[in-house]
Protein backbone atom coordinates (compact mmCIF):
# COMPACT_ATOMS: atom_id res chain seq x y z
CA UNK A 1 0.00 0.00 0.00
CA UNK A 2 1.18 3.55 -0.62
CA UNK A 3 0.08 7.16 -0.09
CA UNK A 4 -0.08 9.53 -3.00
CA UNK A 5 -1.43 13.12 -3.16
CA UNK A 6 -5.29 13.41 -5.37
CA UNK A 7 -7.52 15.74 -5.13
CA UNK A 8 -11.32 15.36 -6.25
CA UNK A 9 -13.93 13.40 -5.75
CA UNK A 10 -13.84 9.98 -3.20
CA UNK A 11 -14.32 7.52 -5.30
CA UNK A 12 -12.72 3.35 -5.38
CA UNK A 13 -12.09 0.51 -7.41
CA UNK A 14 -10.01 -2.12 -7.74
CA UNK A 15 -7.97 -2.60 -11.30
CA UNK A 16 -8.58 -6.40 -13.06
CA UNK A 17 -5.88 -5.74 -15.32
CA UNK A 18 -2.85 -4.37 -13.54
CA UNK A 19 0.23 -5.07 -15.68
CA UNK A 20 -2.11 -3.38 -18.70
CA UNK A 21 -2.57 -0.17 -16.32
CA UNK A 22 1.31 -0.55 -14.96
CA UNK A 23 2.38 -0.87 -18.76
CA UNK A 24 0.04 2.43 -20.25
CA UNK A 25 1.46 4.84 -16.74
CA UNK A 26 4.89 4.41 -18.23
CA UNK A 27 3.97 6.07 -21.23
CA UNK A 28 2.16 9.39 -19.03
CA UNK A 29 4.23 12.12 -17.60
CA UNK A 30 2.27 15.02 -15.84
CA UNK A 31 -0.77 15.15 -13.79
CA UNK A 32 -2.96 11.95 -14.37
CA UNK A 33 -6.46 12.32 -14.18
CA UNK A 34 -9.00 9.53 -13.32
CA UNK A 35 -12.96 8.84 -14.14
CA UNK A 36 -14.93 6.23 -12.98
CA UNK A 37 -18.48 4.78 -14.58
CA UNK A 38 -20.20 2.53 -12.99
CA UNK A 39 -22.00 -0.27 -15.43
CA UNK A 40 -24.21 -3.51 -15.43
CA UNK A 41 -26.87 -4.86 -13.43
CA UNK A 42 -26.82 -5.71 -9.53
CA UNK A 43 -25.36 -8.89 -10.25
CA UNK A 44 -22.66 -8.24 -12.63
CA UNK A 45 -21.84 -4.78 -12.02
CA UNK A 46 -18.61 -3.47 -12.92
CA UNK A 47 -16.59 0.01 -13.52
CA UNK A 48 -15.37 1.18 -15.75
CA UNK A 49 -11.70 3.77 -15.18
CA UNK A 50 -10.16 5.89 -17.55
CA UNK A 51 -7.17 7.41 -16.87
CA UNK A 52 -6.15 10.67 -19.18
CA UNK A 53 -2.50 12.46 -19.07
CA UNK A 54 -2.12 15.18 -21.77
CA UNK A 55 -2.68 13.89 -24.96
CA UNK A 56 -2.99 9.91 -23.97
CA UNK A 57 -5.84 8.15 -22.67
CA UNK A 58 -7.23 4.53 -22.17
CA UNK A 59 -10.16 2.62 -20.30
CA UNK A 60 -9.44 -0.07 -18.44
CA UNK A 61 -11.75 -3.21 -16.50
CA UNK A 62 -11.84 -2.46 -12.44
CA UNK A 63 -14.02 -4.32 -10.20
CA UNK A 64 -16.14 -2.86 -7.52
CA UNK A 65 -13.46 -1.93 -4.17
CA UNK A 66 -16.20 -3.75 -1.59
CA UNK A 67 -15.17 -7.33 -3.50
CA UNK A 68 -12.25 -7.23 -2.48
CA UNK A 69 -10.80 -8.96 0.44
CA UNK A 70 -9.73 -6.02 3.72
CA UNK A 71 -6.65 -5.06 4.31
CA UNK A 72 -5.43 -7.05 6.87
CA UNK A 73 -5.08 -5.56 10.54
CA UNK A 74 -1.39 -4.81 11.86
CA UNK A 75 -1.66 -3.00 14.94
CA UNK A 76 1.16 -4.53 16.96
CA UNK A 77 4.03 -2.95 18.53
CA UNK A 78 7.23 -2.16 16.55
CA UNK A 79 9.42 -4.53 16.38
CA UNK A 80 12.53 -3.28 15.35
CA UNK A 81 13.65 -0.47 12.43
CA UNK A 82 16.48 -1.22 9.58
CA UNK A 83 17.17 0.38 6.24
CA UNK A 84 14.72 -1.67 3.81
CA UNK A 85 16.95 -1.72 0.59
CA UNK A 86 20.61 -2.56 2.94
CA UNK A 87 18.01 -5.14 4.20
CA UNK A 88 16.69 -6.65 0.53
CA UNK A 89 20.53 -6.47 -0.59
CA UNK A 90 21.35 -8.99 2.24
CA UNK A 91 18.51 -11.01 1.31
CA UNK A 92 19.22 -11.19 -2.21
CA UNK A 93 22.54 -12.74 -1.28
CA UNK A 94 20.94 -15.45 0.33
CA UNK A 95 17.71 -16.23 -1.00
CA UNK A 96 18.69 -18.78 -4.14
CA UNK A 97 19.32 -21.20 -1.25
CA UNK A 98 15.67 -21.87 -0.96
CA UNK A 99 13.14 -24.12 -3.06
CA UNK A 100 11.07 -22.96 -5.56
CA UNK A 101 7.35 -22.20 -4.33
CA UNK A 102 5.18 -25.49 -4.57
CA UNK A 103 1.66 -26.21 -3.88
CA UNK A 104 2.38 -29.56 -2.40
CA UNK A 105 4.55 -28.69 -0.07
CA UNK A 106 5.14 -26.27 2.09
CA UNK A 107 8.26 -25.31 5.01
CA UNK A 108 11.31 -23.78 6.20
CA UNK A 109 12.92 -24.82 2.75
CA UNK A 110 10.72 -22.31 1.15
CA UNK A 111 11.79 -19.40 3.30
CA UNK A 112 14.41 -16.78 4.19
CA UNK A 113 15.40 -17.19 8.12
CA UNK A 114 15.94 -14.20 10.33
CA UNK A 115 17.86 -14.67 13.96
CA UNK A 116 20.11 -12.05 15.76
CA UNK A 117 22.15 -10.78 13.41
CA UNK A 118 21.74 -13.05 10.52
CA UNK A 119 20.00 -13.50 7.64
CA UNK A 120 19.86 -16.76 6.04
CA UNK A 121 18.25 -19.48 3.76
CA UNK A 122 18.92 -23.46 3.07
CA UNK A 123 17.02 -26.19 1.21
CA UNK A 124 18.35 -29.20 2.55
CA UNK A 125 21.20 -29.38 0.06
CA UNK A 126 22.90 -26.07 0.09
CA UNK A 127 22.51 -22.75 2.47
CA UNK A 128 23.80 -19.33 2.66
CA UNK A 129 23.75 -16.56 5.46
CA UNK A 130 24.70 -13.36 5.90
CA UNK A 131 25.77 -11.30 9.04
CA UNK A 132 25.47 -7.93 9.07
CA UNK A 133 24.87 -4.72 11.89
CA UNK A 134 21.23 -4.89 12.42
CA UNK A 135 19.73 -7.13 14.48
CA UNK A 136 16.26 -8.91 15.02
CA UNK A 137 14.37 -8.86 18.38
CA UNK A 138 13.21 -12.68 17.30
CA UNK A 139 13.72 -15.27 15.06
CA UNK A 140 10.82 -15.18 12.23
CA UNK A 141 10.69 -16.83 8.64
CA UNK A 142 9.23 -15.13 5.65
CA UNK A 143 8.82 -16.83 1.89
CA UNK A 144 11.04 -15.77 -0.40
CA UNK A 145 9.14 -15.02 -3.00
CA UNK A 146 7.18 -12.40 -1.47
CA UNK A 147 10.26 -10.76 -0.12
CA UNK A 148 10.81 -9.24 -3.90
CA UNK A 149 8.04 -6.72 -2.49
CA UNK A 150 10.53 -4.78 -0.70
CA UNK A 151 12.05 -3.39 -3.94
CA UNK A 152 9.53 -0.35 -2.95
CA UNK A 153 11.64 0.81 -0.67
CA UNK A 154 14.86 -0.12 -2.46
CA UNK A 155 15.84 3.50 -3.63
CA UNK A 156 15.16 5.09 -0.28
CA UNK A 157 17.20 5.95 2.29
CA UNK A 158 14.83 6.57 5.12
CA UNK A 159 14.26 3.84 8.02
CA UNK A 160 11.75 1.26 7.77
CA UNK A 161 9.64 0.57 10.57
CA UNK A 162 9.34 -3.40 11.17
CA UNK A 163 6.05 -4.34 12.85
CA UNK A 164 5.03 -7.95 14.22
CA UNK A 165 1.43 -8.92 14.21
CA UNK A 166 1.33 -12.41 13.90
CA UNK A 167 0.64 -14.61 11.83
CA UNK A 168 1.55 -11.09 9.84
CA UNK A 169 4.55 -8.65 9.90
CA UNK A 170 4.25 -5.40 8.27
CA UNK A 171 7.05 -2.75 6.89
CA UNK A 172 6.84 0.93 6.26
CA UNK A 173 8.04 3.74 5.65
CA UNK A 174 5.54 6.17 6.94
CA UNK A 175 4.33 6.45 3.28
CA UNK A 176 4.40 3.30 1.96
CA UNK A 177 3.54 -0.41 3.94
CA UNK A 178 4.20 -4.87 2.74
CA UNK A 179 2.21 -6.31 4.41
CA UNK A 180 4.26 -10.28 4.46
CA UNK A 181 2.22 -13.60 6.07
CA UNK A 182 5.55 -15.10 8.58
CA UNK A 183 5.92 -18.69 8.31
CA UNK A 184 4.64 -19.75 11.72
CA UNK A 185 7.52 -22.61 12.07
CA UNK A 186 10.79 -22.88 14.08
CA UNK A 187 13.67 -21.33 13.02
CA UNK A 188 16.06 -23.85 12.23
CA UNK A 189 19.78 -23.60 13.94
CA UNK A 190 22.35 -22.94 11.66
CA UNK A 191 25.08 -23.47 13.59
CA UNK A 192 24.34 -27.31 13.83
CA UNK A 193 25.09 -27.95 10.44
CA UNK A 194 28.23 -25.46 9.59
CA UNK A 195 31.23 -27.58 10.07
CA UNK A 196 33.69 -26.23 12.84
CA UNK A 197 37.30 -27.91 11.99
CA UNK A 198 38.53 -27.92 8.46
CA UNK A 199 41.08 -30.59 7.10
CA UNK A 200 41.75 -28.09 4.45
CA UNK A 201 41.56 -24.40 2.99
CA UNK A 202 42.16 -23.36 -0.56
CA UNK A 203 41.99 -20.24 -2.31
CA UNK A 204 40.70 -19.65 -6.04
CA UNK A 205 39.74 -17.31 -8.93
CA UNK A 206 35.56 -16.95 -8.23
CA UNK A 207 35.53 -16.24 -12.26
CA UNK A 208 37.62 -19.19 -12.92
CA UNK A 209 35.79 -22.01 -11.01
CA UNK A 210 32.47 -20.43 -12.69
CA UNK A 211 34.19 -20.73 -16.25
CA UNK A 212 35.24 -24.02 -15.55
CA UNK A 213 31.76 -25.01 -14.54
CA UNK A 214 30.06 -23.10 -16.94
CA UNK A 215 32.22 -25.41 -19.77
CA UNK A 216 31.00 -28.77 -18.04
CA UNK A 217 27.74 -27.79 -18.26
CA UNK A 218 27.88 -26.34 -21.67
CA UNK A 219 29.94 -29.38 -23.39
CA UNK A 220 28.24 -32.35 -21.30
CA UNK A 221 24.85 -33.83 -22.60
CA UNK A 222 22.16 -33.01 -20.32
CA UNK A 223 21.67 -34.97 -17.44
CA UNK A 224 19.30 -34.97 -14.17
CA UNK A 225 22.71 -35.50 -11.76
CA UNK A 226 24.81 -32.88 -12.51
CA UNK A 227 27.21 -34.07 -10.58
CA UNK A 228 30.69 -32.45 -10.74
CA UNK A 229 33.86 -34.24 -8.87
CA UNK A 230 37.26 -31.90 -7.54
CA UNK A 231 40.31 -34.48 -7.86
CA UNK A 232 43.27 -32.61 -7.14
CA UNK A 233 42.86 -29.25 -9.49
CA UNK A 234 40.56 -30.64 -11.98
CA UNK A 235 37.00 -30.66 -12.31
CA UNK A 236 35.28 -33.15 -14.11
CA UNK A 237 31.73 -34.98 -15.27
CA UNK A 238 30.92 -38.15 -16.49
CA UNK A 239 27.84 -38.03 -18.52
CA UNK A 240 26.89 -41.42 -20.56
CA UNK A 241 30.10 -42.76 -20.02
CA UNK A 242 32.03 -40.26 -21.09
CA UNK A 243 34.26 -37.43 -19.29
CA UNK A 244 34.47 -34.02 -19.43
CA UNK A 245 36.93 -32.32 -17.63
CA UNK A 246 39.08 -28.62 -17.18
CA UNK A 247 41.94 -27.64 -15.06
CA UNK A 248 41.80 -24.85 -12.35
CA UNK A 249 44.69 -22.69 -10.82
CA UNK A 250 44.40 -23.89 -7.47
CA UNK A 251 47.08 -24.87 -4.34
CA UNK A 252 45.58 -27.70 -2.76
CA UNK A 253 46.78 -28.83 0.86
CA UNK A 254 44.63 -31.52 1.09
CA UNK A 255 43.91 -34.63 -1.63
CA UNK A 256 40.02 -35.32 -0.52
CA UNK A 257 37.71 -35.99 -3.89
CA UNK A 258 34.54 -34.17 -3.62
CA UNK A 259 31.53 -34.53 -5.56
CA UNK A 260 29.11 -31.78 -5.87
CA UNK A 261 25.71 -30.57 -7.38
CA UNK A 262 27.09 -28.14 -10.73
CA UNK A 263 24.51 -26.02 -10.42
CA UNK A 264 24.72 -25.54 -6.52
CA UNK A 265 28.47 -24.77 -6.60
CA UNK A 266 27.83 -21.98 -9.47
CA UNK A 267 24.99 -20.60 -7.35
CA UNK A 268 27.38 -20.77 -4.50
CA UNK A 269 30.19 -18.91 -6.17
CA UNK A 270 28.12 -16.62 -7.84
CA UNK A 271 27.29 -15.32 -4.60
CA UNK A 272 30.77 -14.26 -4.57
CA UNK A 273 31.45 -13.64 -8.53
CA UNK A 274 33.15 -9.67 -7.72
CA UNK A 275 35.44 -10.62 -5.75
CA UNK A 276 38.93 -11.69 -6.70
CA UNK A 277 39.26 -14.55 -4.39
CA UNK A 278 37.14 -16.90 -2.32
CA UNK A 279 38.55 -19.06 0.20
CA UNK A 280 36.61 -22.84 0.07
CA UNK A 281 37.18 -24.92 2.97
CA UNK A 282 36.48 -28.63 2.89
CA UNK A 283 36.34 -30.95 6.42
CA UNK A 284 35.81 -34.05 4.29
CA UNK A 285 33.78 -35.94 2.10
CA UNK A 286 30.09 -36.54 3.51
CA UNK A 287 30.56 -32.66 5.43
CA UNK A 288 29.55 -29.30 3.90
CA UNK A 289 32.21 -27.14 1.47
CA UNK A 290 32.02 -23.39 3.34
CA UNK A 291 32.70 -20.82 0.65
CA UNK A 292 33.69 -17.69 1.47
CA UNK A 293 35.68 -13.93 0.50
CA UNK A 294 37.90 -11.80 3.20
CA UNK A 295 36.12 -8.67 3.90
CA UNK A 296 32.51 -9.92 4.05
CA UNK A 297 29.97 -10.92 6.32
CA UNK A 298 28.30 -14.15 4.38
CA UNK A 299 28.91 -17.15 3.37
CA UNK A 300 27.31 -20.30 1.08
CA UNK A 301 27.66 -23.75 2.04
CA UNK A 302 26.92 -27.10 -0.09
CA UNK A 303 26.92 -30.34 1.03
CA UNK A 304 28.57 -32.66 -1.43
CA UNK A 305 27.37 -36.06 -2.86
CA UNK A 306 27.36 -39.17 -1.20
CA UNK A 307 28.18 -41.01 -4.19
CA UNK A 308 29.72 -44.96 -4.40
CA UNK A 309 32.04 -43.17 -7.14
CA UNK A 310 34.24 -41.92 -4.25
CA UNK A 311 35.39 -46.01 -3.57
CA UNK A 312 36.17 -45.66 -7.22
CA UNK A 313 38.25 -42.24 -6.72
Amino acid sequence: MTEIPADGDDFSFVFSRTACVENACGYFGGRLTLTMAETGDEKHRYHVVTLSCGSRSGEFDAYPAEDYPDTPETSGEAAFTVNAGALLARVNRVSYATRKPSQERNGAAFCVQFMGNRVYALDGYRAAWDEGADTVPKPFLLYAEPLRCLRVFSGSHSQAEFRFSPPRLSVTDGTTTVIFRMAELPPFQLDSAVPQKYTEAFSASPQELLSALRYLNAASPKTRTPYVYLNGNELSMTVNGRKYSASVNIQRTGDTVMGLNLHYMADALKQFSKEKSVTVKISGIHTPVVIEAEGRGDRAMVLPLRSSRYAAA
